[in-house]
């Protein structure tokens, strides 16, 4: 019997790690299309006001402190829809987990990477004048970037606006990490849930994901590498969760449902 079960959790670890590589395939298809097209950011002129004005909101759903109420509809959400698999504090804890551990990933490969944006790189002109715009304080950066577009002929203040809050380093992308972290936390706590509202869920959160990479290098804010490598980053993350994090959190008395106790 220990033998049956033990090829029956390898065989969902195989399932769960086919579906989420899968998603994960579709994310990088943003950054690959984006080299093999040899499209490159150089400016704004490319900006649609309708379609773009869209994106911002988009790209702001993953910006603080508008990333928080993000995160508290789609735990409930997942809640909701994963309310006959899993107890909701077990959901809560993974969806926690997961965007801890992604965020604090990426927080230290910035400052080890320490690479510039290019929106700041256009700006700045120059190697050496990127170097002392990281030297500034966050607030001397964003002074920086509204004298900067005060200057210029800019059709779209919400991208500066944006900008002026987002001075950070490039790589990796936090944005990319946060969108796809939840995409990966739909497919796979929704894996074997086959109602219409999670079919729908999930296709939902895999538009957005996508649409939040590609707002990315729309605006400046990242090179296609950082989009690449952030997704990886967070599918090994949610390979491990998935395969190794819930499996031992449900050994436990309180990730279990009230029904299995």
């Amino acid at each position: 019997m220990h033998r049956i079960y033990a090829h029956f959790l390898y065989f969902i670890n195989i399932l769960m790690i086919n579906k989420l590589s899968f998603y994960t395939a579709l994310m990088l298809c943003i950054p690959l299309a984006t080299w093999f097209s040899d499209w490159h950011w150089q400016n704004d002129n490319h900006l649609i006001a309708g379609f773009d004005t869209f994106m911002y909101f988009l790209t702001e759903s993953g910006s603080v402190p508008y990333a928080l109420i993000t995160c508290v509809i789609f735990t409930l959400w997942l809640m909701k829809l994963s309310a006959k698999r899993y107890s909701w504090l077990l959901i809560g804890s993974v969806c926690v987990a997961s965007m801890v551990g992604t965020q604090a990933i990426k927080t230290v490969a910035k400052a080890t990477f320490a690479e510039p944006r290019p929106y700041v790189v256009s700006m700045m002109g120059t190697p050496e004048r990127v170097e002392q715009f990281y030297e500034l304080t966050r607030d001397e950066r964003a002074n920086l970037v509204t004298q900067y577009y005060q200057q210029q002929t800019h059709d779209f203040p919400l991208i500066v606006h944006h900008r002026e809050n987002e001075t950070g380093y490039s790589f990796p992308s936090g944005h990319t990490i946060f969108s796809v972290s939840w995409m990966l936390l739909f497919v796979g706590l929704l894996l074997n849930i086959k109602t219409p509202a999670a079919r729908l869920a999930q296709g939902i959160i895999v538009v957005w994901s996508a649409l939040m990479l590609i707002s990315r290098v729309r605006f400046g804010m990242h090179y296609p590498i950082d989009l690449f490598i952030s997704t990886l980053l967070a599918w090994g993350f949610h390979c491990v969760l998935f395969t190794w994090g819930i499996p031992l959190a449900e050994k436990f008395t309180l990730f279990k449902k009230r029904g299995e106790l």
